[in-house]
């Protein structure tokens, strides 16, 4: 073999292309076409005199050698990114980047970050919207807030707080007159979410349900909660998502049970992001932020939502 390495950027396509097994989405990445990225994995492989990967269609598999190389050039590309990292001006410890799924970054942490900003002036927080996983080694992110089991390879994990469902509507739904029993829920308008199907609830409840699609269906919780304010049914969400829209009256919770989710939320970052002050002070204010606390002015603003709600029905009845 040549002692002589090939151009460095063409392990940065092999490995976009095998972290994808994609030819096509590794050139969406870097932003080139689908000849660039096939030439350069081939010119690696001649220069290696092996084949990386096992083409098939438009399907491509990484073959034994191709996998060997990958954990290298990963664990490669993850010690360039901390020497960069470690040389970098000083000015970026004041900038913290953030990975979040979009319902947690609009319904809970952006409420929540002037408190912070508050109270660290100096740290500017940058927060990244997304719903796929995030690679610190390529990503440039300091840390995530992810939505799971809290068991991801190479990165430590903090459970931030364990999550519940729980039905909530606007409280003019149905004209203000609104379910007194779980069975009651049965004749409303449901509103879905695959990822937390309703018959979780009702079977918690011990009532029978079959899900017969009774009400629309929504991909994120981002669309599911405004469906849930405008009226158009009652949602099954996750209880922190919805604290400020409760807090406020523009979403009722319909019983006090609740069902325990079968994941939690996990702050979550490679071991060389623990070394980082700001990464720290924003973990501290975060564990803060989630640590639970009975709101009287909450539970006294429902109350009262509640009371008008059952006057005015009997107003009208």
């Amino acid at each position: 073999m040549p002692s002589i390495l090939p151009p460095l950027e063409t392990f940065r396509f092999f490995e976009a292309a095998a972290r994808h097994l994609s030819f096509t989405r590794a050139a969406e990445e870097m932003h080139v076409t689908h000849g660039a990225v096939s030439q350069r994995v081939k010119r690696l492989e001649e220069h290696l005199g092996t084949p990386l990967f096992r083409r098939g269609g438009r399907s491509v598999q990484l073959t034994d050698e191709g996998r060997r190389l990958l954990e290298r050039v990963r664990a490669a590309i993850s010690e360039i990114t901390e020497g960069v990292e470690a040389i970098r001006p000083h000015d970026t410890d004041r900038i913290l980047t953030i990975s979040t799924a979009p319902c947690l970054a609009a319904y809970w942490l952006l409420p929540r970050l002037a408190d912070f900003n508050q109270q660290h002036p100096d740290i500017q927080v940058n927060v990244r919207a997304t719903l796929s996983l995030t690679d610190f080694g390529r990503d440039g992110v300091d840390m995530a807030v992810r939505f799971g089991p809290g068991t991801w390879p190479g990165l430590i994990s903090i459970k931030l707080r364990d999550e519940e469902l729980v039905p909530v509507c606007s409280p003019a739904l149905h004209g203000g007159r609104l379910p007194r029993v779980p069975r009651d829920l049965l004749k409303m308008p449901l509103l879905h979410d695959e990822r937390q199907p309703w018959s979780i609830w009702f079977e918690a409840m011990g009532v029978g349900y079959r899900d017969a699609a009774q009400g629309p269906s929504y991909s994120d919780s981002n669309l599911l909660i405004p469906a849930a304010i405008g009226g158009l049914g009652v949602a099954l969400v996750r209880a922190s998502l919805v604290e400020a829209d409760l807090a406020s009256g523009r979403l009722v919770r319909l019983f006090s049970r609740s069902v325990p989710t079968r994941y939690s939320s996990f702050i979550v970052y490679p071991p060389r992001s623990k070394s980082f002050g700001k990464v720290q002070v924003f973990q501290q204010w975060l564990l803060e932020q989630a640590r639970p606390v009975e709101r009287k002015d909450t539970v006294i603003a429902q109350a009262a939502v509640r009371f008008k709600l059952r006057k005015a029905s009997t107003a009208t009845s």
